[in-house]
């Protein structure tokens, strides 16, 4: 028994002499000082190498001399496909201003009505060769020296390219004010872009 207790002191004995670092927790003054301060030393200290940029004047040339600006703008190349709007002939031919229309017997009015009264009138009509209008009006300010007609209304007519000109309109004391539109008809020609 007391001969492994012995082994056992003898083997902790032999790691801790084996484990133990190299530094044993003592102070040692002819290591470190008498005065118990921290020496520094240089080693690992940041040492400078002087070593500046040298510039090499080596400008490109791309083999033919030294690069010399432009300045003259950017032009596109030639080939550049360009576009513009052109209004093609109508599908059907327009009978309105054909040759000879207008000498047989006249435009039929095909639709009309109208009321008069003292204060107030309206009307609207329509003819064969598709122009309309429409107006009513009244007195504005009756028996007074501003007394005058307001009137609102419209007239459309398709003109020579195929197309329905509409004109909605106001007049009154501020004058006569018109809005102008134009619409396709079976008879207009469409616009399309066509390569220059």
């Amino acid at each position: 028994m007391i001969a492994k207790e012995v082994i056992i002191c003898i083997a902790v004995g032999i790691v801790a002499v084996v484990g133990s670092p190299i530094e044993d927790g003592k102070w040692h003054p002819y290591k470190y000082g008498d005065d118990g301060k921290y020496i520094p030393t240089d080693e690992g200290k940041y040492i400078h190498i002087p070593n500046p940029y040298i510039h090499i004047d080596n400008p490109y040339d791309g083999g033919y001399g030294p690069y010399s600006h432009d300045y003259e703008p950017y032009v596109g190349e030639a080939s550049v496909d360009h576009y513009r709007h052109v209004l093609t002939p109508p599908d059907e031919l327009l009978p309105f201003y054909k040759e000879g229309y207008y000498k047989n017997n006249g435009i039929k009015i095909i639709r009309q009505k109208h009321n008069y009264d003292e204060d107030k009138y309206d009307f609207d009509f329509e003819t064969e060769n598709k122009i309309r209008a429409e107006e009513k009006a009244f007195i504005k300010n009756p028996n007074t020296i501003d007394e005058g007609i307001a009137s609102k209304g419209f007239y459309e007519y398709i003109g020579p390219d195929g197309f329905l000109y509409r004109v909605d309109y106001t007049a009154d004391e501020n004058g006569f004010r018109p809005s102008i539109k134009r619409k396709e008809t079976p008879y207009s020609g469409k616009w399309v872009l066509e390569k220059v």
